[in-house]
């Protein structure tokens, strides 16, 4: 996709922070970043979901993920992090990227279901024969 933020931030033509790359991924910190650290991974090659991509595509992503954290672990003197995919957004970058975002005490934060509220109309049981039942299709 020639638009894409991140696809012209692999091929160099706009600026990043770089903290790792390699041949199949980069790691970057976020120009908006929520705390200190927050850094960004991507794979170079475009794809705007995790369907758009092989498994070992998405093992090399998240063993990308493993080494930046353990660096962010260092750097920042902290061992708890939230990890996670806006996945399908309407706004925002349409390349997938996982956020790493080192926590803090005081970093005014919650755990990751505080993100979004919406209560089901159905209870756990019946969602969960929901999904097996696609699953099984799958």
């Amino acid at each position: 996709m020639e638009s894409c933020l991140f696809c012209r931030l692999v091929r160099n033509e706009i600026p990043s922070y770089t903290v790792y790359e390699d041949n199949d991924t980069r790691a970057f910190l976020d120009i908006m970043p929520c705390v200190p650290g927050h850094v960004m991974v991507i794979l170079k090659k475009h794809g705007e979901t995790i369907h758009d991509y092989s498994k070992e595509e998405m093992g090399t992503l998240w063993s990308t993920v493993q080494k930046v954290t353990k660096a962010l672990e260092k750097t920042f003197k902290t061992s708890v992090f939230t990890i996670g995919i806006n996945y399908g957004e309407v706004s925002g970058v349409h390349h997938l990227h996982i956020h790493i975002i080192p926590r803090f005490p005081d970093d005014g934060g919650g755990v990751i279901q505080s993100i979004v509220k919406k209560e089901g109309k159905e209870g756990l049981l019946e969602t969960q024969k929901k999904i097996r039942e696609h699953i099984e299709k799958i």
